[in-house]
């Protein structure tokens, strides 16, 4: 018998922003050749029985952040663990550094270090000094250029004068701006009233309110109207700016938000529990925030959900205000998502798979070779068991940050198996996918 597929996942629920239906896959040099019933008769070098199964396209997290405890390689093969298997990451430029030049190093260290295909998102902290950058890293096929709306203390704030220039420049090269969106001179203030002995963490929250999340995605977009370019609102936290962005997207802005697990599954009492290691900026926020999140990705105010993954080393005993923004979320994403979306009956599987795979494709522009299983797509293949328990702790995870937020949380469904451009990368709860093997994949800002 010729062997027409080098690969059919056999009996599984294929599941994909357009909809769910009973159907093998076959894939052939790396791409998906065939999504029908019953092919296991037409031959293959490898037929896998995945009976019972969901298979969605390959997870893509858009925000991740491969410059803390986890380097490149660690993003990648912690990422693999939960069923992703492309990443986007931010090559930051800090304050004296050059743009370029650290565009151009993380690409290397990618392109030989990355178990995952992998695009890259600038960051810019000194952007005066760092805009004048931005055409050439755009030809390097970068797209997205983030900025900061607060941290005026730290000195890594963009002004307004500034961020309109990095939006009209954006806006004339076909970019996107993606802006951390918090008021930053009300926060210094409050942080400064507020953050001071050893109750600071009590306070945290009051120090990031949510109308202040709020005025300034409201000031971001409106500054990304007038110069007409496409804005991206990354770690959005309160139920208050949603419905800028809804009104935004009505009225045909091209303006995309997105949301991560920890204000999707965790409310401010972390904070509590867990002090520092549950620091983040924005903060995790209340239960109203995170229902009305999950409600904001049933009705498409919020398109996707990224990690901000940030694993960084804290000293929960030590100051409170001196601990760094972060924690570790890479691993999960797929699960948590699932979970308390679906078992929750918030979400369906159809969504899941749009928030997480067709949408970060598409706004990104890589879109149908990611995102998607269909004919001509590359084979990035994720097979998840909705009847597997699993507890997450921290001596399961893989991240060196060394713990969790969801310590002890037993979500229903898990990734079993998955594969990149038709290669094995989990594989009976290992990863065997190699530093290296990871493509650089330029994106566009063609929108979702």
């Amino acid at each position: 018998m010729t062997t027409e597929f080098d690969l059919i996942l056999s009996g599984g629920v294929v599941v994909t922003g357009e909809g769910m239906r009973k159907a093998d896959v076959g894939v052939r040099d790396g791409t998906v050749a065939a999504v029908e019933p019953d092919l296991a008769g037409d031959g293959a070098g490898e037929t896998i029985d995945v009976s019972g199964r969901y298979v969605f396209p390959g997870v893509i997290d858009a925000h991740v952040h491969p410059v803390y405890l986890d380097s490149v390689e660690d993003c990648s093969r912690v990422a693999a663990y939960g069923g992703t298997t492309t990443l986007l990451h931010y090559a930051y430029a800090r304050t004296g550094e050059n743009l370029l030049e650290n565009v151009k190093a993380m690409k290397e260290d990618g392109a030989a270090n990355s178990l995952l295909d992998f695009g890259l998102h600038g960051g810019l902290f000194e952007a005066p000094k760092q805009l004048d950058d931005i055409p050439a890293v755009f030809e390097l096929g970068v797209s997205g250029f983030k900025f900061f709306m607060p941290y005026i203390k730290e000195g890594w704030t963009t002004d307004d004068y500034h961020l309109m220039k990095a939006m009209d420049l954006l806006a004339e090269l076909g970019g996107m701006a993606m802006v951390h969106a918090e008021n930053g001179g009300a926060v210094d203030y409050l942080e400064d009233k507020l953050l001071t002995g050893p109750e600071a963490k009590k306070h945290f929250v009051a120090t990031h309110p949510a109308a202040m999340e709020e005025e300034a995605i409201f000031r971001a977009i409106r500054m990304a109207e007038v110069t007409g370019c496409p804005l991206y609102i990354p770690h959005n936290t309160t139920r208050r700016a949603l419905r800028h962005i809804r009104e935004a997207r009505e009225a045909g802005l091209p303006v995309f938000a997105e949301t991560c697990p920890q204000y999707l599954t965790l409310t401010e009492e972390v904070i509590e529990e867990r002090g520092a290691l549950a620091k983040i900026g924005p903060p995790i926020r209340t239960a109203e925030d995170r229902d009305a999140l999950w409600k904001g990705l049933a009705e498409d105010s919020v398109q996707l959900v990224g990690t901000d993954h940030a694993p960084k080393a804290k000293d929960v005993d030590g100051d409170f205000l001196k601990q760094p923004f972060g924690s570790p979320q890479i691993e999960t994403l797929l699960p948590l998502v699932y979970d308390g979306g679906v078992n929750a009956g918030r979400i369906g599987p159809v969504r899941v798979a749009q928030v997480l795979c067709e949408n970060p494709a598409r706004i990104f522009g890589l879109y149908p070779q990611k995102g998607t299983i269909a004919v001509g797509s590359d084979a990035d293949l994720v097979v998840f068991d909705p009847g597997r328990r699993f507890t997450i702790r921290a001596e399961n995870q893989h991240s060196n940050a060394g713990y969790t937020l969801y310590e002890g949380r037993t979500v229903l469904g898990w990734p079993e198996m998955s594969f990149q451009r038709g290669r094995r990368v989990l594989w009976q709860g290992e990863v065997v996918a190699e530093p290296g093997g990871g493509e650089f994949l330029a994106t566009k800002a063609v929108g979702g």
